[in-house]
């Protein structure tokens, strides 16, 4: 079962459920001030306004006058909650979450059977991040990805300050734009059928850009050193620039002059369930046979986690759709893409 840092969920946000502003909570009239934080930590009582108050976690006052420590505090509202998303092991609500869920040191906090720290994420972790060097010593925090207090032009309140400086994450609600980076088809939607992702540029991947903060090595178009292939988005030629890493960024599906490195925009379009991609004209491969698609991060992982290794998502292309996948192995998510094996 999972551990509540307290008894009381923050309920306030319950009453202002529909009033989101530009797609996120955390922003304008969501940003409710004392839902977080308590002038003098000692309030025994709720507000006449916005819904129950949150109790006071032990062991406070806590600093920058936060009613518990941050992680605690973010999942008091976003595990084991309805209300709000559950973005830590097992899921309360009946969507199929696209970021998968979040793990924890155990020596912090319980994790649900299946959320171990291989599987994504590590909260409280200090790790240095593979590909990068980024750590910390207080351990992996919410706020080192999201913004507390909201920025409503940013993708689910991603950072855009700091290491992130410059890297946004824009995006479209309700109506697709194909100058913004990402389209959720509803305010607050989660759900893996809800949002797609658009290619402003075709030669990058904004929500690539902005995970290699972290995970640099593992993130850069072709030619780059650290990637291989070769650069202009055209896709490797024989083996005279074979890749070393995955490309996230400005390799098309199908899109190869030669047989050397087959993947199928045929076969990718086969698929009944597919994986997430990037794409230019807003198909993502529907009924169009559209050699326009491009793989990123989120087409393997899960941005928190799920239950396989590395957050990866093994899809066969049949199935029931959950978070780790429809049912299949490793081997069936390169399958998406390419013929061999």
């Amino acid at each position: 079962m999972k551990r509540l840092i307290s008894l009381v969920a923050v309920l306030g946000l319950i009453a202002f459920a529909g009033v989101a502003v530009a797609g996120d909570y955390h922003v304008g009239a969501t940003l409710i001030c004392s839902d977080c934080h308590v002038m003098h930590y000692s309030n025994s009582h709720g507000y006449t306004v916005g819904g129950p108050t949150p109790a006071l976690a032990a062991g406070g006052p806590f600093a920058d006058l936060l009613r518990a420590e941050p992680n605690d505090l973010c999942l008091t509202c976003h595990d084991g909650q309805t209300f709000a998303p559950d973005v830590f092991g097992n899921n309360s609500n009946t969507n199929v979450r696209l970021a998968g869920a979040l793990n924890a040191d155990p020596l912090h906090r319980a994790n649900d059977v299946g959320y171990d720290g291989i599987n994504g994420h590590t909260l409280w972790s200090t790790a240095t991040a593979p590909g990068g060097t980024f750590s910390t010593t207080v351990g992996l925090e919410c706020v080192n990805c999201h913004a507390q207090h909201g920025i409503a032009t940013q993708y689910r309140n991603l950072l855009n300050r700091g290491a992130f400086t410059g890297k946004a994450v824009t995006y479209a609600v309700s109506t697709n734009d194909l100058t913004k980076d990402v389209f959720e088809r509803a305010a607050n939607a989660y759900s893996v059928v809800d949002v797609d992702y658009n290619e402003p540029d075709v030669t990058k991947s904004a929500y690539g850009n902005w995970c290699a903060t972290c995970h640099t090595n593992f993130h850069g178009a072709g030619g780059s050193a650290n990637m291989g292939g070769l650069s202009g988005g055209t896709g490797p030629t024989g083996n005279a620039n074979p890749w070393l890493r995955h490309p996230t960024s400005d390799v098309n599906i199908g899109n190869t002059p030669t047989t050397t490195y087959i993947s199928s925009i045929t076969v990718f379009n086969s698929r009944t369930n597919r994986v997430k991609v990037m794409d230019s004209q807003g198909l993502w491969n529907g009924t169009t046979a559209d050699n326009t698609v491009t793989p990123s991060c989120f087409s393997c992982h899960k941005s928190h986690g799920n239950k396989n290794a590395f957050g990866l998502i093994y899809m066969t292309g049949t199935g029931t759709v959950a978070e780790e996948g429809d049912g299949g192995i490793l081997k069936d998510l390169c399958k998406q893409c390419h013929v061999q094996g």
